[in-house]
């Protein structure tokens, strides 16, 4: 069961890191001494995206087949299917956070 807990817990704290990664992209590259330039910072930004993408994809495969191995009266099952739910909406919230960094002209505000 802990495992299951650990499974469902692991895509949203990777979110939430890409998320402050990606904000801190754009405040190191919109900052007044402009730490990074924009491109380096969407270059980045699609790199650090991409890889949290795939990982949350991977998981969302692993936890669709524990699911699909799942009894439908077992008592993890509650927990499978909140990882799969858990795994799907942290990919689409990962994919939308890169947003701002795509329709970010410049740092002019």
């Amino acid at each position: 069961m802990t495992a299951l807990v650990v499974h469902v817990a692991r895509p949203i704290t990777l979110w939430a890191l890409h998320f402050i990664a990606i904000y801190a992209l754009i405040s190191a590259a919109c900052a007044p001494r402009a730490l990074l330039d924009v491109q380096v910072m969407r270059a980045v930004a699609g790199l650090v995206t991409l890889g949290a993408g795939l990982l949350v994809l991977i998981w969302l495969f692993a936890g669709s087949r524990r699911l699909r191995h799942c009894a439908a009266s077992a008592p993890e099952r509650p927990l499978a299917t909140a990882a799969v739910w858990s795994a799907t909406i942290s990919a689409l919230a990962i994919l939308l956070n890169l947003w701002p960094v795509a329709i970010l002209a410049g740092c002019s505000g």
